[in-house]
């Protein structure tokens, strides 16, 4: 199918839309921070960010797990399980998370209360501030497991209006500071230990 693109993953569409962001942010980084990345890291961002929302996209409503192949593509592999929470008559909200290695070993949790917020940003705080934590340790390769698809899809959607948008750039740029990362929706059963986390708040 000539509409697609490195195997068969994302089309040419996506790919074209996320080079022309990927340049424009380039000549931001060189304008105020006087770098800039080169051709071929251009070229592999722009294809890793179209693999990771065309994946997304065609992901079923059941969620997905982790083929064993991309396991083997991270070196130093570690898992974040993200949840965020809402109390339904005060509107407060908080968020939790918890960190393990490639053998499913725990290594940190955390948590925090929001005040009132939605569910939305509710979640993303929750990954932003599980991805802070992560880059303090000095992790670089993580696959962030989430079971909010809305949450997923506005991350991976790099021209998002939402009025929460700064906190989704805020994400996508430590993303980009990442050597390698997958972002997954996961079934709410099967995150279960950051759910108890949030819960015990």
């Amino acid at each position: 199918d000539s509409s697609m693109v490195h195997e068969d993953r994302s089309s040419w569409a996506c790919l074209f839309g996320l080079l022309v962001w990927c340049l424009r942010k380039n000549r931001n980084l060189f304008t105020f921070q006087e770098r800039f990345w080169s051709s071929r890291e251009i070229i592999q961002t722009s294809i890793s960010w179209a693999n990771q929302l065309f994946s997304i996209l065609k992901a079923n409503v059941k969620g997905r797990s982790i083929n064993p192949i991309e396991r083997e593509s991270f070196e130093d592999l570690i898992f974040l399980h993200t949840d965020g929470a809402v109390q339904l008559d005060s509107g407060n909200a908080s968020f939790g998370g918890v960190v393990r290695d490639a053998n499913r070993d725990w290594i940190f949790g955390y948590s925090r209360h929001l005040g009132i917020c939605s569910i939305f940003n509710a979640e993303l705080w929750g990954i932003l501030e599980g991805l802070r934590l992560i880059q303090r340790r000095r992790h670089d390769e993580v696959i962030i497991l989430s079971n909010s698809l809305e949450v997923i899809k506005a991350i991976l959607d790099s021209t998002s209006t939402e009025v929460n948008s700064a906190l989704i750039k805020r994400i996508q740029s430590i993303l980009f500071q990442e050597k390698r990362w997958i972002l997954r929706y996961i079934l709410r059963d099967q995150n279960q230990v950051a759910d108890f986390l949030l819960n015990k708040l």
